[in-house]
């Protein structure tokens, strides 16, 4: 395949993974990362046995599926559903991340990946800017939303509508226009792009809190440009993206506030019980996955949080310890803290891209059940087969090359190849 098609793919993969469209409106919950899960594992086999496949990582993938599959036959025959949807959307998101995996070892290609994720971002702002104008109804007849999708509303700021998205809550569709954010910087450092990258990054993260008033994806954000910047070598460019962030902070907070305004920020009463609810919640749905280690699946988890009286844990981790298991959750959880945290630990490291990414996806499930969402899925599986990769090369202690400095050279991998003869 000519490379200039193969960019091309890998844009398409980046943008309908974050811009999750539904194929079947008014038919079925059908997403486009369900369909090309399916592409892609067929893709997968035939790689598998013509060319073979990076050992390590794809057996850890391998075996890491093996939960969902598990979860997915008992709630087969007990009649759980959503446990079987979900359990199918891991298995497709293996492959789905499998496949990023292995293409994006490729420089220009990893390029063409993160530009189409950073326009996936932009499309999901056209979806809040329709459902901000009362067009949900027309945003579900072409697939841009769920059929379940309603505006909701904040009682407490004088019932002021909130933005839905193409992610069914606006919590989830914020955390997906966040993500504009690493790939900003990331395209920033590598020099794919100059400082206005950064600029209208930070407009379309200001765009989609104002279109849903959630509060989380600023703070996570701030974290991350924090993090990328001060463990950068480029000390020129860390310091004009902080000058940036700093003038069109001071300048937003001025002319527009933060999402939801200066009431639903600076009213201790509502942070209080916002903050304290949160915390009750999550720790009621920990100790339930330490009373079921080995999981629960989906409706019987449910119940034990319904009668616990919180309908939600706010942390993905705990979400899928309570599903699938403590050991699915901590090493999930491990995982993509280890990649978040390896510039940190190395000055020098082959997944810039993947590194931002963890940072930002490892924080924001600490506020949300993310991983309810197929794309968060489709990243959780994407990142957590490159942090193997990623031990195993550093257990191999092979010298790496840091895509900010040379940002011209092509990665291949060196892993041994699982083939069949």
């Amino acid at each position: 395949m000519p490379k200039r098609v193969q960019s091309s793919v890998l844009w398409l993969l980046g943008f309908f993974l974050l811009a999750n469209v539904y194929l079947l409106p008014g038919i079925v919950e059908f997403r486009a990362t369900d369909a090309l899960g399916i592409v892609l594992g067929l893709w997968l086999l035939w790689r598998f046995f013509t060319r073979g496949l990076s050992v390590i990582p794809f057996v850890f993938l391998f075996a890491f599926s093996m939960i969902p599959l598990f979860w997915g036959l008992l709630a087969f025959f007990a009649g759980d559903g959503t446990t079987i949807t979900y359990s199918v959307r891991w298995l497709l998101a293996a492959a789905y991340g499998g496949t990023l995996f292995i293409l994006a070892q490729d420089l220009r290609h990893r390029t063409s990946l993160a530009w189409g994720l950073w326009w996936g971002c932009v499309g999901n702002i056209f979806v809040l800017l329709l459902h901000f104008y009362d067009f949900v109804q027309l945003t579900q007849s072409i697939g841009l939303a769920a059929q379940t999708t309603a505006l909701t509303n904040i009682y407490e700021l004088n019932n002021i509508a909130r933005a839905p998205g193409m992610h069914y809550h606006p919590n989830a569709s914020a955390a997906i226009v966040s993500l504009v954010v690493p790939l900003s910087l990331y395209l920033y450092y590598t020099r794919r792009a100059g400082i206005w990258i950064i600029l209208v990054g930070l407009s379309v993260l200001v765009a989609g809190t104002e279109f849903t008033l959630s509060r989380s994806p600023i703070l996570v954000s701030l974290a991350t440009i924090l993090v990328v910047t001060l463990t950068n070598k480029k000390l020129a460019s860390s310091l004009r993206v902080l000058s940036l962030l700093t003038l069109g902070g001071l300048v937003t907070l001025y002319w527009v506030g933060p999402p939801g305004g200066w009431q639903r920020w600076a009213e201790p009463g509502d942070i209080r019980a916002n903050g304290g609810g949160r915390i009750q919640s999550t720790l009621e749905g920990l100790r339930i996955s330490i009373e079921h280690p080995w999981g629960t699946g989906n409706d019987i988890g449910q119940e034990a949080l319904r009668r616990a009286g919180v309908v939600a844990t706010h942390d993905a981790f705990v979400q899928v310890a309570i599903v699938y298991g403590l050991l699915f959750a901590v090493a999930l959880a491990s995982l993509i803290l280890l990649l978040a945290l390896q510039p940190l630990v190395s000055s020098r490291t082959t997944w810039r891209l993947e590194s931002a990414l963890a940072c930002q996806l490892f924080v924001l499930f600490l506020w949300e059940e993310h991983l309810n969402s197929a794309s968060f899925i489709v990243l959780a599986s994407w990142l957590l087969t490159t942090s193997i990769a990623q031990i195993s090369s550093s257990l191999k202690q092979r010298p790496s090359t840091d895509e900010y400095d040379r940002s011209n050279v092509l990665e291949k991998p060196a892993e041994k190849k699982l083939q069949v003869r």
